[in-house]
């Protein structure tokens, strides 16, 4: 279940929103960004931080002009006892400038919650 949930995640055609909060279960699931590093320059790091649910299992996946990142930072990660969670990743040296969607999921139980945001490559 959760492979086919990733699989079904990386295939996402994405609408860029800059910092919408999309809740799919309880209306009271939140992921909301905190701070997101933009613009970034190729090659460099940059990092996402947000705020859900305590202890929430959140994914995330930068979508550029090449498809989804393989970055290696960009793995799912478990929001800690405050509900914050963050990624750091490396822009590779050929990204495309341009201004590029992110995509956080989140979830913990049967509810959970989606952050549709985007970060400038320049």
């Amino acid at each position: 279940m959760v492979r086919r949930r990733l699989a079904i995640f990386s295939l996402l055609v994405p609408v860029i929103v800059l910092a919408t909060t999309l809740p799919l279960g309880a209306a009271d699931f939140a992921v909301a960004l905190v701070n997101v590093t933009s613009p970034a320059a190729p090659f460099s790091d940059a990092r996402l931080d947000v705020k859900t649910v305590a202890e929430a299992d959140c994914q995330i996946s930068v979508l550029y002009k090449s498809g989804p990142s393989r970055a290696k930072g960009l793995v799912p990660r478990q929001a800690n006892s405050a509900g914050r969670v963050a990624w750091v990743w490396r822009v590779g040296s050929n990204t495309t400038p341009g201004q590029w969607p992110i995509i956080v999921m989140c979830r913990k139980g049967q509810d959970e919650g989606q952050l549709h945001t985007s970060f400038e490559v320049r």
